[in-house]
This record gives structure tokens, C-alpha cells and sequence, in this order.
């Protein structure tokens, strides 16, 4: 794996990165590449609530915010955006103001974008255009 100046991550919700690139981040930040990891909602309308019922809605994104902490910390992730978007209802908000959105982040980073991705949820892929403009 080649060292890059810096690695963005943006996710839909908690504990997406660690179904396909926590090790992937782990490497880059043992190689010293700062990482931000942009996590879009806290996963408000998470389904599995445990048997018996651990959480309900109204109190499932303090444990979920907790995760994404505690998930970003075991990755090494120093810069954690919690951008505060409601859980199912990204693909609704306006493009133009996810485009601004990411195009802050991205300019603030001073990145150059690669055309690696992986988008496969509606959230996802709703990020698609606003990441890549």
C-alpha cells in the first residue's frame, strides 16, 4: 500500500467502516497518513435492538455516537466528523448543499481526489456526485 498525504473517509452511518475498511484505515494511520473519517448520521434507524431490547430509537444514537467514537479511537482516528444528518434520509437532502458540504471538507483537507470508491447503500450512493464534483 502506497502512503497518501491524506485519507478521507465518508460513511452513512456508525460501524459501516468496520464492515469493509477498518483494516484498511488502521494501515494507513500505522503508515502515518492522517485519516478523517466523515460519518454522516448516527444510524438512528437501526433495527437491531438486542433480545431482549437493549435501545429504541430515542435512545439508540448516544449508544451509536459511543461506537463510532470508541470504533474511531481502535482505528487510530484522530479526525472524526460527526456531520449530524438524520439516519434514512440523506438521499433526501439537497445535492447542491452536499456538494458544498463535501467540497469544504475536501478543500479544507487540501486533498486531490483518487477515483476509489465503494458506494452500495441508498446513503452511499447518494454521496456519489457531491464526493466526486
Amino acid at each position: 500500500m502506497e502512503k497518501e498525504r491524506h485519507v478521507l473517509v465518508v460513511f452513512p452511518h456508525p460501524d459501516d467502516e468496520a464492515f469493509g475498511v477498518s483494516g484498511t484505515i488502521a494501515s494507513h494511520v500505522n503508515m502515518g497518513t492522517p485519516v478523517t473519517y466523515a460519518c454522516l448520521t448516527l444510524g438512528q434507524m437501526g433495527r437491531n435492538m438486542g433480545n431482549p431490547p437493549f435501545a429504541n430509537r430515542e435512545t439508540l444514537p448516544a449508544i451509536r455516537k459511543k461506537e463510532l467514537k470508541d470504533a474511531a479511537r481502535a482505528m487510530g482516528i484522530n479526525d472524526l466528523r460527526m456531520l449530524g444528518f438524520r439516519d434514512k434520509t440523506v438521499e433526501f437532502e439537497d445535492e447542491n448543499m452536499l456538494t458544498n458540504l463535501m467540497s469544504s471538507l475536501i478543500t479544507e483537507l487540501n486533498l486531490r481526489l483518487s477515483s476509489h470508491s465503494i458506494l452500495a447503500t441508498p446513503s452511499t450512493r447518494t454521496m456519489r456526485q457531491p464526493v466526486r464534483q
